[in-house]
This record gives structure tokens, sequence and C-alpha cells, in this order.
């Protein structure tokens, strides 16, 4: 068999560079790396792939999208998109090019291997499957189809070898015989003989069949699918040929693909799309007074911990462990049920028909499921889970707020020390007071309406004798008495409830007319701004932000962004767009928060950011705790090695300065170094 080649579009070249290693140590061949429009088109032409890997976001006008279309208007090249974009009008989009696959990124190296392995052979079959189709039209014979001639009364005629062995038919003993009996079909979604209408082929032509199969001796199932064609004989008598093939394999990848869709790879669980749609279904249906489900919310306790010490390996293998004894326990259950993860160590689980009584019941039996002793390699821990349970009825059910108040049961659990379940009631004060963040909606909504947000800074002094003048800019929201509210206290609900890009808005214009009013009296500072998640998923904030310079007059070299680890590698693909995009224009980008569990060294490189903040958590420490100093060593060494500049916060005392100026950290803040301050202009 030959190798099979593939083709690469990605407008990252650093991506697709580890892609091609990646695709060519799995076995294939890369014939072509390209990242545009036009070069994706004519590679497909030129070097006719078996494969392509496309991304969605190339550089030029036209996207990864529009470049599937038309290549699929030209060859029947298989595609499989790789992407950090999942929103539905992306989706939606996607569908209209038939790909074969769709990898979120960032993915692990095993699941793009399998997503491969499986859109190459689905590719395979189908590409037999219409050659045979085009061989039976053409020449009304196929040695890999089944093959059955009837005449106008439907006594068989003649049955292929292929027809023989997959229907059971001895063409010796069955020439004669009723068609009807000699080939029986039942459909897929029944159970019972479908009709497939052999006494009227004269009248109603060409019929096409699908959704069928046959029953083996042994009581197997072939599936198939084919077509019933009117043939004229001899003596001008219309009767039929039937033609089919086999598809049983093809329906099995169809079937894998449809699970992986709807379940989560690592565990076998349902995954939270698939979770929230059965959710949807059944709230949408609580008002029956006979029906009374219940939701349990499943987070494992101090799982992160895991995670930090083992590496995500050992966190990966727990997640595995709880999910087959969670399954195989609600398996066992009398009522109906449906599990899912829902996210890193979450998990959900629907008790249908289920009393709260019983539910509670049930919930307590799952968590000593849970709780066992994990060791991996010389560690050893005592695991443990929260379980927030919500019943379901009631005429003003609504799916989200289920999941939120299944959340809100589930983080009490935990405040009351994990390893419990907490039922929801909304008159239990610990739910009203959770739920009390919500009030924060009305606030940030007239502190951004009323321009009551004020602004702070916070000086990044260089350890070196540098001519600069840094400082972050911080947020604080002022009530109408002149009392404060630190970010603490407000960002979790503006993050909660979508407020975030206002929020960053309001800082954006504010620091860039600070900026100018400062220029002004011939000071030019830095100012670092920070950007939310939410933000930086927002594919229109480049262009906002390069209208605000272009409005005030701002220079760009005076403006650095943060942006957490976190929200940088939940957002890989836009983060490295908009990084790219606007350090173009003379802006620089700080990766905020940096080492907090080392998962994102792999990411850093597709990163182009000018500085690296270390976390905090583990300056803080560095005088007494050495594990933490040879972190914050590492992490300002891997700075430097990529040519960036570091910056270590939350520096308190002359000891922590005094060895971070020693380790060779180029930047320093923090309360030793100055408080935060009021801008002054």
């Amino acid at each position: 068999m030959s190798e099979t080649r593939v083709l690469i579009v990605e407008d990252e070249k650093i991506i697709a560079l580890d892609l091609q290693r990646r695709v060519e140590r799995f076995g294939y061949q890369v014939v072509g790396l390209v990242s545009n429009y036009e070069d994706a088109v004519a590679a497909a032409a030129d070097t006719a792939p078996d494969i392509i890997l496309m991304d969605i976001m190339l550089s030029g006008e036209r996207d990864g999208v529009d470049a599937a279309l038309a290549i699929r208007e030209r060859e029947n090249t298989p595609i499989i998109f790789l992407t950090a974009y999942a929103d539905a009008r992306t989706v939606e989009r996607v569908k209209r090019a038939e790909p074969v696959g769709y990898v979120l990124k960032p993915f692990k190296e095993r699941e793009l291997q399998t997503t491969l392995e499986i859109a190459i052979y689905k590719s395979r079959i189908d590409s037999e499957l219409r050659e045979q189709q085009e061989l039976f039209s053409a020449l009304l014979a196929s040695i890999s189809d089944g093959l059955i001639a009837f005449d106008e009364t439907c006594s068989l005629r003649f049955a292929n070898p292929v027809a023989e062995t997959l229907a059971g038919i001895d063409a010796e003993t069955h020439i004669g015989s009723d068609v009807r009996s000699a080939f029986v079909v039942f459909d897929d979604a029944t159970e019972q003989p479908a009709p497939l209408n052999l006494e009227r082929v004269q009248n109603i032509g060409v019929t096409d069949f699908e959704n069928v199969h046959l029953k083996t001796a042994r009581g197997g199932r072939i599936h198939i699918r084919g077509a019933i064609t009117p043939v004229r004989f001899a003596n001008n008598t219309v009767g039929g040929l039937i033609s089919f093939q086999d598809v049983t394999n093809l329906r099995e990848m169809t079937r894998i693909i449809q699970y992986q869709a709807s379940h989560d790879l690592l565990t076998g669980l349902g995954n939270r799309d698939e979770f929230f749609r059965t959710l949807q279904e059944i709230a949408a249906n609580a008002a029956l007074p006979i029906r009374i489900h219940s939701f349990v919310y499943l987070d494992i306790d101090h799982f992160k911990v895991i995670n930090d010490v083992c590496g995500h390996v050992a966190g990966d293998e727990l997640l595995q462990q709880v999910s087959h004894d969670l399954k195989n326990f609600l398996d066992g259950l009398p009522a109906k049920t449906t599990a899912a993860r829902l996210g890193g160590d979450e998990f959900g689980v629907l008790l249908f028909d289920t009393q709260p009584a019983e539910a509670r019941r049930i919930a307590g039996e799952v968590l000593q499921r849970v709780r066992r002793k994990f060791v991996w390699q010389t560690n050893s821990f005592t695991v443990t889970a929260s379980a927030g349970l919500v019943p379901i009825a009631g005429a003003d059910t609504d799916a989200y707020a289920l999941l939120a108040a299944a959340d809100d049961a589930a983080y009490l659990a935990k405040d009351d020390g994990g390893n419990t379940v907490k039922v929801y009631e909304t008159s239990d004060q610990s739910f009203r007071k959770r739920r009390g963040e919500m009030q924060w909606i009305s606030k940030l909504n007239h502190a951004l309406a009323e321009n009551r947000f004020v602004l702070y800074t916070q000086p990044i002094v260089p350890t070196a004798e540098l001519d600069s003048e840094r400082y972050e800019v911080l947020l604080r929201l002022q009530y109408a008495d002149g009392s404060l509210s630190s970010p603490g206290d407000f960002i979790p609900a503006a993050e909660k409830y979508n407020l975030m890009p206002l929020v960053d808005r309001w800082v954006l214009r504010n620091a860039f007319d600070a900026l100018v009013k400062l220029a002004e009296r011939g000071k030019r500072p830095m100012f670092t701004i920070n950007l939310s998640a939410a933000s930086l998923s927002d594919p229109t904030l480049a262009d906002q932000i390069m209208q605000m310079i272009d409005a005030t007059g701002v220079d760009s070299r005076q403006v650095c962004f943060e942006i957490t680890e976190t929200s940088a590698i939940h957002n890989m693909g836009r983060a490295a767009n908009l990084i790219r995009t606007l350090s173009q224009q003379g802006l620089s980008f700080a990766l905020d928060d940096f080492g907090n569990g080392f998962s994102s060294f792999s990411y850093l490189k597709h990163l182009s950011v000018d500085y690296l903040k270390i976390d905090g958590s583990f300056v803080r420490t560095i005088e007494t705790d050495k594990t933490d100093l040879a972190l914050v060593e590492a992490v300002n060494k891997i700075g430097h090695v990529m040519g960036m500049q570091t910056v270590a916060e939350f520096v308190h005392n002359a000891a922590v300065r005094d060895i971070l100026c020693d380790v060779g950290v180029d930047f320093l803040q923090g309360n030793y170094i100055a408080h935060p301050q009021p801008l002054e202009l």
C-alpha cells in the first residue's frame, strides 16, 4: 500500500512545522505546508494529497472554510479541520465543507493520530463504494456488489457470489423461487421486514434503499444499501436487478465518529454538549406532575493537587478510574441514568424519575464509589468528591439555571469540607449568600454608566539601571460615599456574568486618555493593561484597540497588554492572532501568572510575547522554599532563552528582592517596591 500523503494548511509556521513532525512520526508523507487560501487550493490540485489538515484561520482575506469549499468543488479530498474555534457560526460554516474530522486546539497527539486514522479509513471506504456504484451503473455487474436478478413474477433468476455470501442464497436451490422470500431485509429502526416493492419495479422505476440489514444464520447482521433497477428481458417482460453493498464497516466508522461527537474521549462518558442537550429536554418536560428527576453535580476534591504533584497523566488515570466505577454503579441501578464529564474534574449525573430523598441516597453512594486511595509512583492521595443535588420539577425549570444551581450546591459542599452532598434549597442562607453575587450585575452596570471606576497604578521597576518608567494599571470600583471595592470583590462576578468585555473597554479608554494627558506634561511611561479571557475571545478586539489608539494618538510603544496563562491557552488561536496583529503595530504583550502548574510550556513557543510575569505564588516564598526558588529560576531561564524579559510579582520584602536580583529577573513588582496608588494626572 502506498504511503498516505498529507497536505498541511496552517498560517502559523511553528505550528505547521510541529504538525509536520507529528504527522511524519505517524508514518504519513507530508506533501506540502501552505498558509493561505490560494496556495491551499493550488497545492491540493498539484500534490493530490490523500487528506488535508486545514486550519480555519489563514493569512489573507479568505479562510480555511473557503479553501475547503473550493477544494471540494474540484477534488473529493477528505479534510480535517484543526482549529481553536468551536462557536456555532463557525461550526455551521464548516458543515458545508463536509469535513471528515474536527479537532479543537490544543489537542493531544493521540487524538490527532486517531482522527487521521479514522478519517483516512472512512475516506477509503467511501471511495471504494463510489467506485462500485459507478461500475454498476455502467456495466450492471460488479464483483464487489451483491447482484440479484428477478423476473416479472418476482422469481429469482440470478445471484452472484457476493449476493450468495451476504444474503445466504444458494443459487442452485433458489433459482425460480420467490425472491421476496430468498432476499429478506430488515429495517434498522423497527427490526421488522422492510418491503422493497419488487413487484412494482416496472411502475416506480429505480429505487434506492438504505438503513436496512440482512440477518445471518448465526444471528448477526450485515448492514447494506443498494438500488432496485428495472430490467427488460428478452421476452419483453420487465423484471428487476437488485444491487447492494455491505456497508457494515462504514456504519461502524460512522458510529465511532458519532460516538466521539457525543462522548468524552478520555473517560468514555457523555460529553458536556450531549449532557446539556439531555438536560434541556427533561427541563422542558419538568412541568409534568408525574415526572420528577434529579441532577447530581460531582466535583473531585483537590484534584489540582494531584495534577500539580504527579502531572496530568496521573490526573487522567484518576479520572478514568472514577468514570469506570461511576458507570458500573449507575448501570446497576433500577432507575434510568445518564452520566457525563462536564469539565476537567467535574461530572454530571441525571437520575430519571427519582425522588429527592432517593436521589440523595444515591448521591451519597456515588461519593462512596469515588472515595479511594490513589497511588501514583511514590505518592499517595485520599480522593474524595463533593456533590451538588438539584431536584428537577416545575414549569419554570431552565437548563442553565439547573447547571448554576448544581454548581452552587457543589461549591458549598466543598466549603463544608468536601466528601459530602449538598441539596440545593433556595431558602438556605448559604445559597442566598452565593446568589447575592448576582447583585453585582446591577452594581457593575451602574458603575459603567456613571463612570465610577477608578484607575490605580503600581510601578514595575527594572533590576538593572534602565531608563524606563512603567506601571501596571489596576482597577477599583468607587461607591457614592467614596469607599472602594478591590478587583477581587467584583471581577469574579463580572467574569461570571460576561461583563468583563465592557469593563476592559472602560479601562482601555481611560488608560489611553491618561497616557495622552501625561504626554502633554512631558511624561511617557509604559502602561501594562490587563485583558480578560472574555475580551481575548472577541474577534473584534484588535480593531477596537487600534481605533482607540488612532482616535487618541497614543504612542503604541507605551502600551503593553497582560494576558493570563490560562486565558491564553484556552483561547490559543485568537490569542496568537491578537498578539501577532497588535505587535505589528508596535504594542507589546506580557504573559501573566506564568508557571502555575507548568501546564503550558509546550504552548509558550506559539505565543510571541515580550514579557513573562512569573506567578506570584512562587515568588513570595523563594526565601524559605527551595522548590519555589528552583521554579522561579527555571521560568526566568526559559523566558530569557526565548528572548523574553521576565517580571517577578509579589515582591514583599528586601530578601525576596535580593534573591530575584541574583537570579537575574529583569523587573520587579510588589508592595515592597511600591503599593498601588491612584493614577494622578
